[in-house]
């Protein structure tokens, strides 16, 4: 059809008719998500800042100085000094950037591996795929662990990257990082960090006193760390994040654009033109809850982690599929019970879990919009549908 001009009134009302089908926080029935709702202060900051493009810092210096002040903030948070990096669209982006930092610091490799636990995100059979690398996958145990003897095995002289995970994506479970970084370490192997759910919870549950192992640049061979704001840090959707430890070596991996109005700069992002604005909004939300406020937030998801747990162990028909060690669940069939047929029926009744089929779980994320009733009519519903 041939668009033509309405009403902003018109435009509001055909837009809530088309969008009436879409999901809502609010409802408390995304139970599987990684996102949550942001908060509607940081929406107003986000729409008066949308023009800013970093794609061009030269002539944003002010929201460019605000994204290297969020980048050194983080790093903080995570246990470095000196560290860089970028805000980028997502864990994907930020997981392909550090595999293409890796293969060019190793150009006399003529065949280049990264190895990584089965448990890792898609993007990095995304980055193998793209980037011409050889992914090579280490087992699990039986309680969803790295198996840290596979996985140092499939290690040799071909090897550019390992990745560690703090925070899988199907039960938000934290590889042993403190071993894989003595074990890289001297090997001029580039040691990444997938953290992008872990990332903002790990800190705040150690500030809490829960156990967490070495998982962050306090272990010195890590090179690199994703962390998304856009997941517990209640940014805007999308925003990602790279951190690196500062390395001449870096100076060379960017691409230069001379071009640019602001003036010649070099950026490592996979994206060109980028918002700036989900930059500002995260400046927003790091300085409006600082530690204090972000404890509260992972304290309330905790807490609610628990009570479903309770509600889980009640329930015939299915278990545990490990103690959780954030704020996702895994939930598996008992023998004889169908995955897809319990996700079909819980989609009936308007849940939205997320399956994992190759591990046989329903994983569930307990975000900060998920309520405590909500679990309790979850927990009411499967216990029924298991009937």
């Amino acid at each position: 059809m041939l668009y033509q001009g309405l009403s902003k009134h018109d435009l509001l009302k055909i837009l809530d008719k088309k969008l009436s089908n879409d999901n809502s926080y609010d409802s408390g029935y995304i139970l599987g998500s990684m996102c949550s709702k942001t908060p509607e202060f940081v929406k107003d900051i986000y729409v008066k800042y949308i023009d800013k493009n970093l794609g061009d810092p030269g002539l944003f210096k002010g929201t460019n100085q605000l994204e290297i002040e969020v980048v050194n903030d983080i790093g903080q948070l995570f246990g470095g000094n000196n560290i860089v990096g970028t805000i980028t669209t997502g864990g994907t982006e930020s997981n392909l950037i550090a595999m293409l930092i890796a293969k060019k610091l190793r150009p006399d490799i003529k065949e280049p591996e990264i190895v990584i636990s089965k448990a890792g995100h898609i993007s990095f059979d995304k980055a193998a795929d793209m980037m011409n690398l050889k992914i090579k996958k280490a087992n699990l145990t039986n309680n969803y662990d790295l198996d840290f003897n596979h996985f140092k095995s499939l290690i040799n002289e071909n090897t550019c990257a390992v990745i560690g995970i703090a925070g899988t994506t199907s039960l938000g479970k934290v590889d042993p990082i403190d071993k894989i970084g003595d074990y890289v370490n001297g090997k001029d192997i580039f040691f990444h960090i997938d953290a992008a759910y872990g990332g903002f919870v790990l800190p705040f549950l150690k500030h809490l006193n829960y156990k967490v192992s070495p998982w962050d640049f306090s272990v010195k061979s890590v090179d690199s760390i994703t962390a998304d704001p856009h997941k517990m840090g209640l940014g805007i959707i999308p925003s990602g994040g790279l951190f690196l430890r500062d390395n001449p070596a870096l100076e060379d991996i960017g691409v230069s654009m001379p071009y640019l109005a602001g003036g010649d700069f070099t950026h490592i992002n996979i994206v060109g033109t980028r918002s700036g604005a989900p930059v500002i909004a995260f400046w927003s939300i790091l300085n409006y809850f600082g530690i204090k406020g972000f404890k509260e937030i992972i304290k309330g998801c905790m807490d609610k982690t628990k009570l479903l747990v309770e509600l889980l162990t009640e329930i015939e028909g299915v278990t545990l599929a490990t103690e959780p060690d954030m704020n996702i669940v895994g939930i598996k069939p008992s023998k004889g019970r169908n995955l897809l047929e319990i996700d079909q029926a819980l989609r009936k009744r308007n849940w939205m879990v997320a399956t994992h089929p190759d591990f046989n779980i329903i994983r569930i994320v307990v975000m900060p919009h998920v309520q405590e009733h909500h679990l309790i009519q979850f927990s009411e519903d499967l216990k029924d549908i298991l009937k």
